[in-house]
């Protein structure tokens, strides 16, 4: 029999309270916050398999019933917050943005935002999830597709609950490998085989690495309701395992920074999972861990979960949108505070009236799902239209600025040239007949850059190029020791491939010039006159080394419909380490080797960088990598000064 515990919504604030530190940006204490949604994927699957289980067993499971409690207990507080931020997003967002969000919505009402995610493949861990106020909304998707069969199942094997029982752990078993396949085992063979592990974020996002985490949830439910635990075993055995599955979370949300470890979810996963699953099993009232948990103010935030998940991140999202650098301290501290009022407030008028069967009937339920469904579906499409509008009436005002941003400011346009070349492994048998000497070029995405800014110039037009691409994660490194030592870990799969330099010497011994550019990180670069010599380069090969370079935190909405003054005044200080690595480059090599991008385009006061040509074009559309005017500007400094200029 199903019966309600205090503890559990205990559990719920231990789930919500890392999430919403980790988006906050707190991760020097909650390095590991993210796993609360693995926490929240246990609790949902002990809490709906229990109400199905004790349905099932009085003979009154029914399916639209069931469905009926998920609209009620998802759907109303979900319609608010899209509702609420359709408005800011129409307020604050540039259109491509604005764009971006309208498909959200439209993924969002046909359950799907994870495969949305998925197939934008923007990354859960990287910077522009923190600009998506609606990128949480992929751990609701997930459970949804999961409860659209799973109820079915217990439906049909009712009377079988052993069949049930093995197809779920074979399903289980199954979900737990392919999460670790994805996370870890990306690559079974130089051959690119791919499958779920393609790409790595697939697991993250998709149902497929998730469905384990609700099952063991499921399988205590089963267990719960055939045994009493209470009976079962010992006050002290209790005691022990709920703060074994204490410890367990707190180990988790400390320890598993995702830059330490393989792509999430994979092994790991286990320890937040069984964590939850320890409590939930042993953390009666009577324990310590059950009283902590069933403590009033601790099940309040439990209570309010559900709203604190769903408004964290778009206050978050769009305080970082509309500030001009990265928020202060000051500011985050006052939007995760508001998180907690503002979720109350959802759930005493908007979570708690909607559960309420006498003030609303399941038709009711029903119609006003479909009705805000459509809202919504007209609030995306209407984003969509205002999106392309926008950029319309940019272009026809004579301001160019959000019609170059779509085209070259984004990541398509940094890598497409250089994509293009990789795959010509050699050069041509004709170079040495068409007068030509050969170069290559090796590096991440800064040498992207670089041959962007070689296209742009129209530069080193008496060369053949080449290009071999190394993930910066990877570095630039001969020498002897294990460069995985300086590598995080989750990386590590990917830069024992090609992601290494010495699979790039055949080219280099090939070429007339080297030049190495690279987002260089302070071990690769105080390793960097190894590397170099390392190389074993002839007298007639010349060899370049491109620093590094950054402009600062650039948001390019503020800069939409304002004058070309305003845009030419602007001007950022580059990061400190960015600067640091610089000056250990230009310390450790030869001037005629080196070449200071930031020393020859920084000139501003204080040696601050300017975000904007002398034509007003945005020089960098995320402060890191070139637009394509940027790369026509900078290239022009660099290649018409010393070192290059000598090519």
């Amino acid at each position: 029999m199903f019966v309600y515990r205090d503890e559990i919504d205990g559990l719920r604030s231990v789930a919500v309270i890392p999430v919403i530190f980790y988006h906050a940006g707190f991760t020097d204490y909650f390095a590991g916050g993210y796993v609360g949604v693995d926490i929240f994927f246990v609790i949902s699957g002990y809490l709906i398999t229990s109400v199905i289980d004790h349905e099932c067993e009085e003979g009154r499971f029914s399916l639209v019933s069931f469905y009926e409690r998920r609209c009620r207990r998802i759907l109303p507080a979900l319609f608010l917050i899209l509702f609420l931020s359709s408005i800011f997003a129409y307020k604050y967002m540039l259109p491509g943005q604005l764009n971006e969000f309208g498909e959200t919505l439209i993924a969002i009402v046909c359950l799907n935002s994870n495969v949305y995610f998925w197939w934008k493949d923007d990354g859960y861990f990287t910077n522009i999830s923190e600009l998506n106020p609606l990128v949480h909304t992929w751990s609701l998707a997930v459970e949804e597709q999961f409860y659209f069969v799973f109820p079915l199942l217990c439906h049909f094997f009712a009377k079988k609950r052993r069949c049930l029982v093995i197809l779920l752990i074979s399903a289980a078993l199954m979900s737990l490998l392919l999460s670790q396949w994805g996370g870890n085992l990306r690559s079974l063979s130089r051959n690119q085989f791919q499958g779920f592990a393609q790409p790595t974020y697939a697991t993250f996002y998709l149902p497929t690495g998730r469905i384990w985490e609700l099952l063991c949830g499921a399988f205590i439910a089963f267990y719960l309701c055939t045994k009493d635990s209470s009976k079962e075993f010992s006050r002290l055995t209790k005691e022990f395992y709920a703060l074994l599955g204490v410890l367990l979370i707190i180990l988790s949300v400390v320890v598993l920074d995702n830059h330490r470890i393989p792509p999430f979810p994979n092994f790991y996963t286990i320890l937040p999972v069984s964590g939850a699953s320890l409590i939930i099993l042993f953390a009666e009232k009577n324990t310590i861990v059950g009283y902590l948990l069933s403590i009033r103010l601790v099940r309040w935030i439990g209570l309010i979960s559900y709203s604190a998940y769903l408004w964290h991140q778009p206050l978050l999202a769009f305080l970082r949108i509309q500030s001009t650098t990265t928020p202060q301290l000051h500011l985050i501290i006052i939007v995760v505070a508001l998180v907690f009022p503002l979720s109350f407030l959802s759930y005493k008028f908007i979570e708690q009236p909607f559960r309420d069967k006498q003030r609303f009937s399941r038709k009711q339920i029903f119609a006003i799902s479909g009705l805000c469904s459509a809202i919504t579906l007209i609030l995306a499409i209407h984003s969509i239209q205002i999106a392309n509008i926008r950029s319309m009436t940019a272009e026809q005002g004579g301001d160019e600025y959000l019609s170059d941003l779509r085209k070259y400011g984004n990541w398509q346009y940094v890598v497409r040239d250089f994509d293009a070349l990789v795959r010509f492994k050699t050069f041509s048998n004709q170079t040495a007949a068409l007068g030509k000497k050969r170069m290559v070029l090796i590096g991440d995405s800064f040498a992207q850059d670089v041959y962007n800014m070689i296209i742009e110039g129209k530069h080193l037009a008496n060369y053949e190029i080449r290009v071999y691409f190394i993930y910066s994660r990877c570095q630039i490194y001969l020498g002897t020791e294990d460069r995985m030592q300086f590598i995080e870990k989750r990386h590590h799969r990917t830069c024992t491939d090609a992601n290494d330099i010495k699979y790039a010497l055949p080219l280099i011994r090939q070429a007339d010039a080297i030049m190495l550019a690279s987002n260089w990180y302070e071990w690769s670069a105080q390793r960097l006159p190894t590397t170099l010599k390392l190389l074993n380069l002839t007298e007639h090969q010349q060899v370049f080394v491109i620093g590094s370079k950054h402009f600062g935190i650039v948001n390019p909405a503020l800069y939409v419909n304002k004058s070309m003054v305003f845009r030419m005044k602007q001007f950022q200080a580059p990061k400190t380490e960015i600067v640091n690595v610089n000056n250990l480059l230009a310390k450790s090599i030869e001037k005629h080797i080196f070449v200071n991008v930031m020393k020859m385009v920084c000139t501003g006061y204080n040696l601050t960088c300017p975000l904007f040509t002398p034509r007003g074009k945005l020089i960098s559309h995320d402060g890191a990598h070139l637009t394509k005017y940027g790369a026509g500007y900078v290239g022009e400094i660099i290649f018409t000064n010393k070192p290059l200029n000598k090519l």
